[in-house]
């Protein structure tokens, strides 16, 4: 008899002599009928949303043979061109998280570049059983597969009237850290780099003006800067415009929208002749591989990005076999590195 991990972490042994996982094996995994483990897997309506997701989570692990069926092909579609740095390291990561997941469960995965004029114009491919729209919510899209009903989830993203699922990274939640910090480091004029057009950058905001709030800081009208994209010598330039037209700096820290961002802002106060941090601290987002590398070490917030990738391939699966319509924000959490680039405040 062939053994395997059990949820307990016990061994429990199969039926077959030949050690092939049965429907069996699942039902007795997760402690429930050999018909009820058939009907989950198989779509069958009547069975709670936390049952099914035990019973897909235990034929998963167990290689259960049938664990997956009729789902013949994931499509990621994007609109993000690879070389763009404000894409860079950390989408790069969430991707090898989607596809090391898809690997895991013997998905067959497809990347498909998709402009902005033509998302509209896009018919869903009857080969694919479901999309990842990889950190992008085009509404032309998003309305597209609401109204048809086609299994879809955002990757790091928010689709603020939830008609499609969606999994990100605590941004409020990062935001407030990383004014947080700065607050008690003492610094209460703070300039935030921010790209409002997207959900996640907002939430990001928001969460740094409740940190000022809480601390009873004004946020100053004028505090902070617009970019177009979130690319390093887009905020570099911001910064130093910023620096030439107040004739010096008129605050003491910079919360960037992520990392990128904090490497072009640094790179600014440096050519102004500004120390990081003795006169102006820089806190990041993502905290991306080189955060830890650069000129000076990035204070930032770690996103497990791998781990978004995987969740939402398995919020995609979740969504092509469910019943229900109702749709799911996903948050994984956030939390602050502390690293050179921050220091008290000189006044």
């Amino acid at each position: 008899m062939a053994a395997y991990n059990g949820p307990s972490g016990s061994d429990v042994e199969t039926d077959t002599p030949t050690g092939r996982v049965t429907l069996r094996d699942i039902a007795q995994a997760v402690g429930v009928s050999i018909s009820t483990a058939s009907r989950a897997l198989s779509g069958a309506p009547g069975i709670s949303l936390d049952v099914r997701s035990k019973i897909q989570l235990a034929a998963e692990r167990l290689s259960y043979a049938g664990a997956l069926p009729g789902i013949a092909q994931i499509t990621v579609l994007t609109d993000l061109h690879r070389a763009d740095s404000s894409a860079g390291e950390f989408m790069h990561a969430v991707q090898r998280g989607v596809e090391q997941r898809a690997r895991d469960l013997g998905l067959s995965l497809s990347m498909k570049l998709v402009g902005a004029s033509g998302m509209a114009r896009l018919e869903p491919d009857k080969d694919t059983s479901g999309y990842l729209l990889f950190s992008m919510q085009h509404e032309d899209m998003v309305q597209l597969l609401s109204e048809r009903g086609i299994p879809a989830v955002i990757v790091n993203g928010r689709e603020p009237l939830m008609r499609l699922d969606a999994v990100a990274p605590a941004n409020h939640t990062g935001g407030y850290l990383g004014a947080h910090h700065l607050l008690a480091l003492g610094h209460t004029r703070i300039l935030s780099l921010s790209h409002s057009p997207r959900p996640t950058i907002r939430d990001r905001m928001a969460g740094s003006r409740e940190a000022m709030q809480e601390a009873g800081v004004d946020t100053i009208e004028g505090n902070t800067i617009e970019l177009e994209a979130m690319r390093t010598n887009l905020a570099y330039q911001a910064v130093k415009q910023r620096i030439d037209t107040k004739g010096g700096r008129d605050f003491t820290a910079i919360l960037c929208c992520n990392d990128a961002c904090a490497f072009g802002a640094i790179a600014a106060l440096t050519e102004a002749g500004l120390s990081v941090p003795g006169d102006v601290s820089v806190v990041g987002f993502d905290d991306i591989p080189t955060a830890a590398l650069n000129s000076v070490p990035l204070t930032t917030i770690h996103v497990e990005a791998g781990d978004i990738g995987a969740r939402s391939v398995n919020r995609l699966i979740e969504r092509i076999r469910a019943q229900d319509h109702l749709a799911t924000y996903t948050e994984t959490a956030v939390r602050l590195v502390v690293r050179d680039s921050t220091g008290p405040v000189r006044h």
